[in-house]
């Protein structure tokens, strides 16, 4: 798609287009704390119509750990047939790493819940830098100081270590709180002149993995999330086509904060900077109209 983008105010409107959902977490059925406005209801009826859901999710987390996650804020497992996520891929292809040749040993940059990530995949986490075969990215430096960050960072780069992004996320809405992701290091870590290995979305291994899993060709299938950089550019770059929803990283720049209104004049100067365009734009994942202009 070259031109502006297709504005359709629900999921209704489009869904009976496609036989499969490939559908973002963060920012589209929940903002990390609790699920979004229709989110469950919209998941509901899919499934009543059956259309099938995969959910692809660039969290640094195993794909258990996700499911009983949203289990906990009502996401039933019988409400999707799938889920990937990126720090799943991330660990089987550490766990089958036959040909990279990173070393055993990672070097853990993010908070301090995620450094498991690595469980059982015949790798040991090192404590210091310099002990370090390679490293691992789950966010922005966890609880370290800025200054400490920046360090570990060039001692990585100055050894001439891989880093292991398991979420190219630059950036995540938590409840109303914008938090740094995997990616924002790892993109730094590239301009140190570091290597970094990305796992998940925009990457076309993830898509191809979902389409996997719901067992449909890609001209079957509708992809939803909320990031430009990632869920708009994957989907696009894998070719699928795809809805963005305005409740997650782009909500403050196209929602009047007032009214809760959508502020569409304002949507093609934000797509205009990015590579690909999405096919339509929803407010919110929801089957119905949410009161939104």
């Amino acid at each position: 798609m070259t031109g502006r983008p297709w504005v359709f105010t629900n999921l209704r409107d489009i869904a009976s287009g496609y036989r499969g959902i490939i559908l973002d977490l963060f920012g589209t059925v929940h903002d990390g704390l609790n699920p979004l406005d229709g989110a469950i209801e919209a998941l509901r009826t899919l499934q009543r119509d059956g259309i099938a859901v995969c959910l692809l999710s660039n969290s640094p987390r195993r794909r258990e750990d996700v499911a009983a996650r949203l289990a906990q804020m009502g996401f039933a497992p019988e409400l999707y047939g799938g889920l990937v996520t990126s720090g799943e891929l991330a660990f089987e292809a550490l766990s089958n790493d036959a040909d990279r040749n990173l070393g055993r040993r990672f070097f853990h940059i993010g908070p301090s819940e995620l450094s498991g990530l690595f469980y059982g995949s015949g790798r040991e986490r090192a404590e210091a830098v310099d002990q370090a075969d390679f490293l691992l990215c789950t966010g922005a430096g966890g609880n370290q100081a800025l200054e400490d960050a920046e360090r570990v960072l060039w001692d990585a780069q100055a050894r001439g270590l891989v880093m292991v992004c398991a979420n190219p996320d630059r950036a995540v809405m938590i409840g109303k709180t914008r938090i740094d992701c995997a990616g924002k290091t790892a993109a730094h870590y590239e301009r140190l002149g570091g290597t970094v290995l990305y796992y998940g979305k925009p990457l076309l291994p993830a898509y191809d993995r979902a389409l996997s899993v719901l067992g449909l060709a890609r001209d079957h299938v509708l992809a939803i999330g909320d990031g430009l950089e990632t869920d708009i550019v994957g989907a696009r770059r894998a070719g699928i086509e795809v809805a963005l929803v305005l409740t997650g990283i782009h909500h403050d720049q196209l929602v009047n904060p007032m009214t809760g209104h959508v502020l569409w004049d304002r949507l093609p100067r934000l797509c205009s900077g990015h590579e690909h365009l999405p096919d339509f734009v929803m407010p919110a994942f929801t089957w119905e109209r949410r009161g939104q202009s």
